[in-house]
């Protein structure tokens, strides 16, 4: 809450950017901080979603470009194990479990490190951030 308190919508950004990659901090609980601090729903949206959105494209392209270090090094962890077989099996439908907690991380990643279609994987991870967003702040 301080980063949201002291630097407004752009802590908010901040903060929902570290939520996106292997960082554990909630970023639905960084929006209804937002939220009860007053700050505009619609404005808590747009950043909240660029911050997440920039976050999940890092992970992407740290997949793409460092694929044999993460599938050496990685791949006796089991969430990016499992991760990447549900990106390998069912290809942008795993984008479906990005969002979720814990595995939706190691999923982005994958996508990379599959090489993923960019157009495919940005437009459906975006698009999954901004309905969790407009989902939690239509719920508050």
């Amino acid at each position: 809450m301080n980063w949201i308190e002291d630097y407004g919508y752009f802590g908010l950004c901040a903060f929902t950017f570290l939520a996106a990659t292997i960082v554990p901090v909630s970023s639905e609980a960084a929006v209804l901080g937002a939220l009860s601090l007053k700050m505009k729903p619609l404005a808590v949206l747009l950043w909240a979603s660029i911050g997440n959105s920039l976050g999940v494209v890092l992970n992407y392209f740290i997949g793409r470009r460092a694929a044999d270090y993460w599938l050496k090094k990685h791949h006796q962890d089991r969430f990016f194990r499992k991760a990447h077989e549900l990106t390998e099996k069912y290809g942008w439908l795993a984008l479906l479990a990005s969002w979720l907690p814990v595995i939706g991380d190691p999923i982005t990643i994958a996508a990379g490190v599959v090489h993923m279609n960019r157009l495919v994987f940005f437009s459906m991870a975006i698009t999954l951030r901004i309905a969790r967003y407009l989902f939690v702040i239509w719920m508050y």
